[in-house]
Order: C-alpha cells, then structure tokens, then sequence
C-alpha cells in the first residue's frame, strides 16, 4: 500500500513538474505576440473603404471613408496622422485622423455636386497605393 502511495506521489510530481515549465514556456510567448507597433506602417499592406459605394449629392448623405494603416506582419500601427487630399465640391469631416490601436483611422465625406471622385490617402506624408473612390449622384 505504501508502496502504490509512492508511486501515485512520485507521478503527480512529475506531472506537476512538467506543467509548471509548459506554462513558463507558453507566458513567455503569449506575451510577445501581436503588439501594437508605432513604427514604420507598409503603403502596400494598408487599405482604404468606402461605405456606401454611392450617396446623394445633397450635403446631407455622407460616404464613411475608412483607412487602415498596417506593417508588413499585417498588425495595425498606432499613431499614424492620415489624411485625404481635399477637393472643393467635398466637404470632408474628420471623425478621427490619428489611428488607433487597429491603425483605423475615419473621415465623412458629402458632396453638393454629383460625380465620381478619387481622393488620395495620405500617411505621415507618404501615399498609400489605393485611392478612395467616391460616387455621388
């Protein structure tokens, strides 16, 4: 009985031996993985939406322009000033220029004037590849 005892004790302290270094190991990489960067962002990995794709010209109905600054490991970048190039028949609302944790950043745009519209996406001075098209009618 003794014996059977010692063994029972002898693998539960085996087991908990090898528990306690998995769960050293594993929080050393938890910790580590998908930070928020501030560093540099990818012109090539960012994106741009546009919702909805088209709106009244009546300065009333507004299309949500949406960037997304990211790096090349596809993690949003914080702190990263954005703006769109201006156009006089657009009246842009800037709901938030400096992105977020996610690299979101959001702007409203409403036209007087029916047309089609390209705005160019601008980062901390540099163009993103992908411009907003905008449709008012």
């Amino acid at each position: 009985m003794s014996r059977v005892l010692a063994l029972l004790f002898l693998v539960l302290l085996v087991l908990l031996a090898f528990s306690s270094f998995f769960w050293l190991y594993e929080a050393k990489f938890l910790t580590g993985r998908a930070s928020v960067s501030q560093a540099s962002f990818s012109v090539d990995n960012s994106y741009v939406f546009v919702s909805p794709l088209q709106a009244k010209a009546n300065t009333q109905e507004k299309i949500r322009v949406t960037v997304f600054v990211l790096n090349n490991q596809g993690l949003g970048v914080l702190g990263k000033t954005v703006s769109l190039t201006q156009n006089p028949n657009l009246k842009t609302d800037t709901i938030q220029s400096l992105t977020d944790g996610f690299g979101k950043s959001v702007f409203d745009v409403s036209s007087g004037k029916t047309g089609e519209y390209y705005l160019d996406v601008t980062v901390d001075g540099s163009s993103l590849n992908q411009k907003a098209h905008l449709t008012f009618d």
